[in-house]
């Protein structure tokens, strides 16, 4: 089994966090989602994975090249970004005959993607989509025998004229045959929503996936990826190896605080930062190489990688600018 991880998107929700980072390479707790998809493919019986690059793709290639995997890990740079469709298209091209999963790699779920994997063989469909019922995202048609009928607005079309039809939210995570999308130019931009529309119009069946009591967290942007990293702090310890849970402070080993500080809340500190004397950190998330100066006192901030900060600051986001 081989999966792949969209990580090519420009990340403009998350701005200016992404100014200096792909999102791929955001930190949870201090552990980037490159590292936990990774891991959790591995867990999961996975023996290969695909990886899209372009935004800040050196970044990406980077970190690959530095990694210690558990499974074979590949780059595929995009010199012109080719979208969801035309980067699955991409690693349809390198995955053979065999089914692969797509992940993207600004979401958090213990999806069981084995078993899920498994699901999609037996399904006879050679598309399948994971989905569940999140309201706010709620705009995919599925029949009342597991097929997804539409998308967005149509979906609802849809659901206006059949009342056995159900509206459910896409959780990004897809099976797919390589084979279904053989007719799709490869190299060329396309979403692929827009494809699975094309399929449905061709009459290809895709199948809906479920998994009772699906954790599913979205961080597109610096709202909803600090409230993700505080909720982390309440769930069981071990919840998302190797992410750390269950702890309200998380400090990375190559970080360095003053033992006069006071950390209160939700923290999250990066390898290489340094908190001096007398500061005051509550709800923060400090990324890799930041400098808190002395006296200083932070509330509900995100400082993004190599930043220096000094004074009183509430709510605020601190990045550099775009390169």
């Amino acid at each position: 089994m081989r999966a792949m991880i969209l990580a090519a998107g420009l990340g403009t929700r998350l701005l200016p966090l992404t100014n200096c980072r792909p999102k791929a390479l955001t930190p949870l707790r201090t552990v980037t989602m490159l590292e936990f998809w990774i891991e959790n493919l591995c867990r999961c019986g996975f023996e290969g994975v695909f990886l899209n690059a372009f935004h800040r793709q050196e970044r990406i290639g980077a970190a690959v090249s530095k990694g210690r995997w558990p499974i074979p890990v590949k780059v595929l740079y995009e010199r012109v970004i080719l979208g969801t469709g035309g980067g699955i298209r991409s690693a349809a091209e390198q995955a053979g005959e065999e089914p692969f999963a797509v992940v993207n790699a600004d979401i958090l779920s213990d999806a069981d993607l084995g078993a899920l994997y498994e699901l999609h063989r037996l399904s006879g469909a050679r598309v399948s989509l994971l989905l569940h019922d999140w309201p706010e995202f709620n705009n995919v048609a599925v029949s009342k025998d597991g097929l997804v009928l539409g998308f967005g607005s149509e979906a609802k079309e849809i659901l206006a004229k059949n009342e056995t039809v159900r509206l459910m939210a896409f959780t990004g995570i897809h099976f797919i045959n390589p084979s279904a999308l053989a007719w799709v130019p490869l190299g060329a931009p396309c979403d692929i929503i827009q494809v699975y529309r094309e399929l449905i119009a061709r009459n290809e069946p895709i199948a809906a996936l479920f998994q009772k009591d699906l954790f599913w967290r979205e961080m597109g942007a610096p709202g909803s990826y600090a409230k993700l990293t505080m909720e982390l702090a309440g769930l069981a310890p071990g919840r998302f190896d190797p992410i750390r849970t269950g702890e309200a402070v998380t400090i990375h080993p190559q970080a360095r605080i003053h033992p006069g500080c006071r950390l209160e809340g939700s923290v999250a500190v990066g390898g290489g930062s340094v908190v001096c004397e007398g500061v005051s950190l509550e709800n923060v998330i400090l990324w890799d190489d930041v400098r808190i100066e002395k006296g200083s006192c932070l509330k509900e901030c995100i400082v993004a990688d190599g930043m220096n900060i000094s004074g009183h600051h509430t709510g605020k986001v601190f990045a550099p600018g775009p390169v």
